[in-house]
């Protein structure tokens, strides 16, 4: 079997959730596909080889327009059996059938507060509409997906994955900061969140500092999100919209004390194994947050149900899905 993975993703500036998550599943399908497989990444000017065991990388065109144009013709060339995306964009006349991922539709919730160019919203449906095969990491994308593909059978529910850590932290001895992933944008929350720690140290003077870690003023590293990870005193993501929310499972993952809000993508990823709170009311974050860094018996608890639920999300799980659905459209 001949796969291609489009890298495009990984041209987008700082690599975060969405590249994370492509790559974790890639590293692990290169692991177990079988050797007679060939894996090719495709990757457009300015994108990172990222030095996985069997993927070949290979220069693809950049640009909606120029990939539209010369995809086909390189799939054709390197006889692909399958292409598949980490986001919703494939060759609209591939020679091989496409897999496409489809994240969020954040333009269908007004929670989101991102409204999509129009451009954008038909390029989405277009893709859908034509691949193979749409994968969604939640229940509420899939469904949201469903609004523009008629053939649900095309449909699959596939959450991401993180890798476990080899140790996880004592809760008693995380004493960093109140910590916070991901970008700016306003579905982040991040003014709400400011609001809710001050509303939180104005009962508790010695909570910890909070820390924003994420695109466009404060980017890390792989290598310095994992220090954060295994240091910080809490994790937070009160983001008013999600499609799937990719720092709660890392924070379940390390056995962080997880406040995040009560949206069905986390409910779906944590379960009983965070403290659920309303995005809307710093009141409601700020209690949480306290309870969070307070509660001793509440923070032993989350330490040992975290890492348990984030094994049910294992890169291995996502890496068969993907060698399954591979060799069913190859047939």
């Amino acid at each position: 079997m001949n796969v291609a993975f489009d890298g495009g993703c990984l041209a987008d500036g700082p690599i975060t959730g969405v590249g994370r998550a492509f790559l974790t599943g890639l590293s692990a399908y290169a692991q177990i596909a079988a050797p007679s497989t060939r894996i090719h990444l495709l990757l457009p000017a300015g994108a990172r080889d990222p030095q996985i065991d069997r993927v070949t990388c290979s220069d693809a065109p950049h640009g909606a327009w120029q990939r539209q144009r010369l995809l086909p013709r390189m799939l054709r060339k390197l006889q692909i059996d399958v292409f598949h995306s980490p986001v919703a964009a494939v060759p609209l006349r591939a020679p091989c059938p496409t897999i496409a991922t489809v994240h969020d539709l954040p333009w269908l919730h007004r929670a989101s507060e991102e409204r999509a160019p129009a451009w954008r919203r038909l390029a989405t449906r277009l893709a859908l509409r034509s691949a193979s095969a749409v994968l969604a990491p939640s229940t509420l994308t899939l469904l949201d997906a469903r609004r523009y593909i008629h053939k649900s059978t095309r449909l699959r529910l596939l959450p991401h994955a993180t890798q476990l850590p080899a140790e996880i932290a004592d809760p008693a001895e995380r004493c960093g900061p109140v910590l916070v992933l991901g970008d700016d944008r306003p579905r982040k929350n991040r003014s709400m969140v400011r609001t809710a720690c001050s509303l939180a140290r104005a009962q508790v003077p010695q909570l910890p500092e909070l820390c924003f870690a994420g695109p466009p003023g404060n980017y890390v590293d792989e290598r310095e999100k994992a220090q954060l990870l295994r240091g910080c005193r809490l994790l937070v993501q009160a983001s008013l919209f999600e499609g799937f929310g990719l720092p709660v499972l890392e924070g379940l993952a390390h056995g962080i004390p997880v406040v995040c809000s009560d949206l069905p993508p986390h409910r779906e990823v944590a379960g009983d194994a965070a403290i659920y709170v309303d995005p809307l009311n710093a009141s409601s974050i700020a209690q949480g947050i306290v309870r969070a860094h307070e509660d001793a018996q509440l923070r032993s608890r989350l330490a040992l149900l975290g890492p348990q639920r984030a094994r049910a999300f294992a890169p291995l799980a996502v890496a068969q899905a993907w060698l399954a659905l591979h060799e069913e459209l190859v047939g």
